[in-house]
């Protein structure tokens, strides 16, 4: 097949491919048009479940599992649809009477007031409407820096939750960098409160570790397994993420001092905890103190599959973000080749068992569309058509939202309807990638724009 042809074909295969992504994006947000029937649809099989009785998963206030997540699919699409902003708006009133009956104990932004302020702000975006309520969250996301920005300790941190973006204060700060406007000052002090984390080592057990270090453990339970704590590598939980944000602040032109030099020490920490093996190089989610003292070469933990949350190519993204903000084309090569170790090891071996955002196929399309706007490679273009292949291929017509997702030990059994999780952060993903793989700004929540 000459080269002609052999192009002519993948177009044509590619042209296809977005097509059907297009139609089962529109499938999912028609069988998510509803609240009511979605949250009642929203669950835990019986069969799926580990004990045998089917449970409710819906988490409402969340963008993970919530009314929150369902508005910004409907608020935050490439494409044109009807009754978008109709339906967006339905899920922001189920958000609304919640934040205000509920609790609203300070938090990120993937739970509570912080959720629907990402919500509402998409839909203030999409409509121009909204505006009274985009001012009351952003008050209440200035109050909150206000009363809840931690102070740097002497030592370790007490939780990964002070700084990362899921419950910390890098997510708010994604949220005050959109608001920039309004929360300037709000969004200087987080700033300022990640630049000081980024800045020189402290000592714990005996050695020097960097300010990141924290005491708890990445998981609820395990604390058992990191006695002396952990330093956490991840986007979504660890110091990928309050790299990000740097990167996307000095991006804007929102530069404090010290701010360069947080950039450099946070980025210069993940390139050299880039560990390779025959296929290229890969990051581990979170390092024991015996792991970090031995120190790159010695690490000998596989790699985990492909996600957002830990690892390549979320912690891709962020390197490859700082590297084009200060000019630092060696932190970008760093990130291509851990994208290369994604064209390299084939789907099938990936380890890949869920549909999801967080750490699922439409995850890895999302993120590698994300990190090909930069690198403009049609291997990473034709990685991204398999990978739609894949979600596409899962389309189940009888599940109730169109694909099945992995919320117990058995992969694809449960019904999840959510932005990270389930249903609507798989119509996003595969309607940004029916649209031509430019996206729009609904993933500012995960901090890959």
């Amino acid at each position: 097949m000459t080269d002609t042809v052999q192009s002519t074909a993948v177009s044509a295969e590619r042209a296809r491919l977005r097509a059907a992504a297009g139609q089962l994006s529109d499938l999912i947000l028609d069988r998510l048009a509803d609240p009511a029937a979605t949250m009642a649809a929203t669950r835990i099989p019986a069969e799926a479940a580990d004990d045998g009785v089917a449970e409710g998963v819906w988490a409402e206030l969340t963008l993970g599992s919530g009314s929150p997540g369902l508005s910004l699919a409907f608020s935050g699409g490439a494409r044109p649809g009807t009754e978008r902003a109709a339906r967006a708006h339905g899920y922001l009133a189920v958000a609304t009477r919640a934040a205000g009956a509920g609790d609203t104990v300070p938090s990120g932004i993937f739970k509570g007031p912080g959720a629907l302020a990402f919500a509402v702000l998409a839909a203030h975006r999409a409509t121009g409407g909204y505006t009274g309520a985009l001012h009351r969250l952003d008050a209440y996301q200035r109050q909150l820096v206000r009363t809840a920005l931690p102070a740097v300790p002497d030592g370790p941190l007490a939780t990964i939750g002070h700084y990362e973006v899921v419950r910390g204060m890098t997510g708010v700060g994604r949220y005050l960098l959109a608001r920039a406007e309004s929360c300037g000052e709000e969004l200087e002090l987080v700033l300022g409160y990640l630049i000081e984390l980024a800045r020189g080592t402290t000592a714990h057990r005996g050695a020097r570790v960097p300010r990141w270090w924290a005491l708890d453990a990445p998981r609820i339970g395990s604390e058992h397994l990191l006695p002396d704590g952990h330093l956490n590598l991840g986007l979504s939980h660890g110091v990928a993420g309050p790299l990000m944000l740097l990167a996307l602040a000095w991006r804007d032109g929102v530069r404090l001092p010290g701010h360069r030099e947080a950039l450099e020490s946070t980025a210069d920490l993940l390139v050299r905890w880039a560990v390779r093996d025959e296929h290229g190089s890969y990051w581990p989610g979170y390092l024991g103190l015996d792991a970090y003292l031995a120190g790159p070469d010695a690490y000998r933990e596989p790699a985990g599959w492909p996600s957002w949350c830990y690892g390549a190519p979320g912690v891709s993204r962020a390197l490859q973000t700082a590297g084009a903000a200060l000019g630092r084309p060696e932190w970008t090569a760093v990130a291509r080749d851990s994208v290369e170790r994604l064209l390299r090891v084939p789907l099938d071996d990936w380890g890949v068992t869920d549909h999801a955002l967080c750490h699922g196929w439409a995850g890895a399309l999302h993120q590698l569309g994300r990190l090909n706007e930069h690198f403009g490679e049609e291997r990473i273009e034709r990685r991204r058509d398999e990978t739609a292949a894949r979600l596409l291929a899962g389309h189940d017509p009888d599940a109730p939202f169109g694909l099945r997702f992995t919320m117990t030990r058995r992969p694809f059994a449960s019904d999840v309807s959510g932005y990270l999780d389930g249903a609507a952060g798989v119509a996003l993903a595969l309607d940004s990638y029916a649209a031509g793989g430019t996206p729009h700004d609904w993933d500012m929540p995960l901090l890959l724009s």
